[in-house]
């Protein structure tokens, strides 16, 4: 069973880019590790608490599924963003949330909701579907991220391996009857990148966008791909990549 929190936030401000998830996470981060860090060297590299500590968790730990996501519409006119906490960073919502007051504290009329949910699985197909790649999602295949196509068996796997590491349960492959029907696609590649002040460079975060529709969905494709909508699809979700969404049209 998958339980999480979904911080909404809204606030007056600029009109936004078409992709505020860098800045967001950004600031998030810098405000995040002045409220908690207890280094006095203030570096993470080789710090004593590292392991207690949520800062180090959220944006120090390589090779490792993070247990957060951002969510927001690509080219909202309102400054508008969800924050989801997942496994045992909902233990840290209140550290997390007076961050991001802080991050946010130059903007006006901040307004928040936060809610515990309960993912819920449904106890029957859909016989006509259509799937929306709301913000681009980065999946590889071959070993390198798919530019021009994308099966929907790949977006079931990315789903399936991301909800066994967010529970930590070791991989195994998913099985799943194929008996759907993929009969219309329509995709595009989306140029997107970020500054990374870390790292001192630009980098890549395009990805795919557009729809499917797709037909003879059973209960089980139908509720990893309801799941997908609350956790992300592919690569780099913590800053607001891989937002799907699915609606019943027949």
């Amino acid at each position: 069973m998958l339980t999480y929190i979904k911080i909404k936030y809204k606030l007056d401000a600029p009109k936004p880019h078409d992709f505020i998830g860098s800045k967001v996470r950004g600031m998030l981060g810098y405000a995040l590790k002045e409220e908690v860090c207890v280094n006095p060297s203030y570096k993470c590299e080789g710090c004593f608490a590292a392991k207690e500590c949520v800062f180090y968790e959220m944006y120090e730990k390589v090779n490792a599924t993070h247990k957060y996501r951002l969510d927001f519409n690509l080219y909202d006119n309102n400054y508008a963003f969800s924050l989801y906490l997942f496994d045992t960073l909902q233990a840290e919502e209140v550290s997390i949330g007076k961050a991001m007051l802080h991050a946010l504290n130059e903007y006006k009329n901040i307004e928040l909701q936060s809610k515990e949910k309960v993912f819920k699985k449904s106890k029957k197909g859909v016989s006509l579907l259509k799937l929306t790649f709301e913000t681009p999602l980065r999946i590889k295949k071959n070993n390198t991220f798919a530019r021009d196509d994308i099966e929907l068996i790949d977006i079931l796997r990315s789903a399936y391996k991301r909800n066994r590491d967010l529970h930590g349960k070791k991989h195994k492959p998913l099985s799943i009857d194929e008996n759907y029907k993929v009969v219309s696609k329509h995709l595009h590649y989306k140029e997107l990148t970020r500054r990374s002040n870390k790292q001192k460079t630009t980098m890549n975060m395009g990805g795919l966008m557009g729809e499917m529709i797709i037909t003879g969905v059973d209960k089980k494709v139908y509720n990893l791909l309801k799941l997908a909508e609350v956790i992300g699809v592919g690569k780099a979700t913590v800053f607001g990549l891989g937002k799907i969404k699915i609606e019943e049209i027949g």
